[in-house]
């Protein structure tokens, strides 16, 4: 585990109200679409995509905000389905998964106790940020879990 603080981040973003068992289904209708308008408007990524949580428990049925964001160089003009927005910076806790991303819960059960034990004080937002992304199952994905302390 590892604390450090996350520079705020010029972001091209969808906002949802969800909950953890219909995330797949947001993110499978969000990210290539999200992708196809960046490129129209000729964004380009300035850091890997990342998927803000805020509120979200370990329960698959609470209702939390997500953002699906992706960091880019410039904020353009644009009336579509997607927004722009500076992503704060904020004081965090840090562990990485590897491999497939349907384990990713196991990081979490791993990394949490570790994270009350040491006494810090767990703030509303988490994040994901997906540093190498191949596809679900991939044993290369590298995924940085972020939770936001206090």
């Amino acid at each position: 585990m590892e604390v450090k603080n996350v520079k705020p981040q010029k972001v091209f973003y969808h906002s949802e109200v969800t909950i953890m068992k219909d995330l797949p289904e947001v993110v499978m209708r969000e990210i290539d679409t999200m992708y196809t308008e960046a490129g129209k408007l000729g964004l380009k990524e300035t850091g890997p995509m990342q998927f803000v949580y805020y509120g979200c428990d370990d329960k698959m049925d609470t209702k939390f905000t997500l953002e699906i964001v992706m960091a880019v160089d410039q904020e353009k003009p644009y009336n579509g389905k997607y927004k722009f927005k500076e992503l704060k910076g904020f004081t965090c806790a840090s562990t990485f998964h590897k491999g497939n991303i349907n384990k990713i819960g196991e990081t979490y059960e791993k990394f949490m106790p570790e994270l009350i034990k040491s006494g810090k004080q767990v703030g509303d937002q988490s994040r994901e940020v997906y540093h190498k992304w191949v596809s679900p199952e991939s044993p290369e994905n590298i995924t940085e879990i972020q939770v936001g302390i206090n």
